[in-house]
């Protein structure tokens, strides 16, 4: 599967979006924090690069359902660096 290439702020505008339109446990995570990206090495070719370290302001009972948004993000994006404007 191609992955979309996207800057860190780019795939954390699109968990944000996710977690916004979440309808699980009757929308109650559509308030819950967009975690910080880091990058990393994966062990397999088409492996995530990317990961998040902690799961920021989340509603009691939203960890499974964030978590879930995220590891489907890191199928589908492939984390590169930003573009600095000099």
């Amino acid at each position: 599967m191609m992955k979309i290439r996207a800057t860190a702020d780019d795939i954390r505008t699109e968990l944000k979006r996710r977690i916004e339109a979440c309808n699980d446990l009757d929308g109650k995570c559509r308030s819950c924090g967009v975690p910080e990206l880091r990058s990393m090495r994966s062990k397999e070719a088409d492996g995530p690069n990317w990961r998040v370290d902690a799961l920021p302001e989340l509603a009691p009972g939203c960890f499974a359902v964030i978590l879930k948004i995220v590891d489907q993000a890191r199928l589908e994006f492939e984390l590169v660096p930003s573009q600095s404007s000099s």
